[in-house]
């Protein structure tokens, strides 16, 4: 029987869910601080509410992919999907 890897090129990740959400929460911090916004303008900006927006960036709020296409959607930003990194190659 043939396993899910010889379907598609698949490759072992070596972070933990809650490490990938800690990345994208750190990348996410470094977004708005690089482009110049604070959390109150980025509201204003996307019409969600800067509490969800400190939420999300605490970690104490799991957002959903519409919430971040609310909020990046009207700043001329979108998500994506890309392969993830192995950390042993980025050390």
């Amino acid at each position: 029987m043939k396993k899910m890897c010889d379907y598609v090129n698949y490759i072992e990740v070596n972070k933990t869910p809650e490490e990938l959400e800690q990345e994208f929460i750190r990348e996410f911090v470094r977004f708005r601080k690089e482009n110049n916004l604070t959390q109150e303008l980025l509201s204003i900006y996307s019409n969600v509410n800067r509490v969800k927006i400190a939420r999300i960036e605490s970690g104490m709020h799991s957002t959903t992919i519409k919430n971040l296409l609310e909020i990046l959607g009207p700043i001329g930003y979108t998500i994506k999907i890309e392969k993830i990194k192995d950390k042993n190659k980025d050390a």
